[in-house]
């Protein structure tokens, strides 16, 4: 069973962004997520996943998070995940401190986490056979480059119910810390 998360999403902007590297990857015959078919397939930073995450954590998760939205994510690099012979790609985005704070605060509300430590990136690609790393890392390069994601919207993914729902989300001025 999937996990259940909490996620930031993206304005029209750094979706297209993101996907545009996703289509890159795909044109090169590389894997992708464009390649992936799930309703829940869209850009996104998980904030938190775990199985489950109990209902009773989307209000305080609104309230932590989403007087901070929008905000901007600076892009830091790219990041290579796992160590078997398929890998996921992904990019190592940083938060700025009021919304990794929070982000701490969130996730210390969720027992059973996925992953105790919170590495925040956007994922570019999984299952990349590792002697085709450099072939992605080069066709990434040689897209257009994504410097920072405006996200601009909290989600909540109940793969119970099958509902990917929008929580919070505001208009106006990025946050930046």
């Amino acid at each position: 069973m999937p996990d259940h998360a909490l996620e930031l999403s993206f304005d029209e902007a750094s979706a297209h962004a993101v996907e545009a590297q996703w289509e890159a990857l795909r044109h090169a015959g590389l894997p992708s997520q464009a390649d992936h078919r799930s309703m829940t397939n869209a850009p996104h930073l998980t904030l938190v996943a775990a199985m489950p995450i109990d209902p009773g954590v989307v209000g305080p998760a609104v309230d932590l998070l989403g007087p901070l939205l929008p905000t901007v994510l600076s892009v830091r690099g790219l990041l290579v995940l796992g160590d078997g012979p398929r890998v996921t790609l992904a990019h190592l985005v940083e938060p700025d401190a009021a919304v990794a704070d929070a982000v701490a605060s969130l996730r210390a509300l969720v027992p059973g986490v996925r992953h105790p430590v919170w590495t925040p990136h956007v994922t570019l690609a999984r299952r990349v056979p590792r002697r085709r790393l450099a072939d992605a890392i080069e066709v990434l390069h040689d897209a257009s480059p994504v410097r920072e994601l405006v996200a601009d919207r909290l989600r909540w993914w109940d793969p119970d119910l099958r509902v990917v729902e929008t929580i919070s989300g505001q208009t106006g001025e990025a946050h930046t810390g």
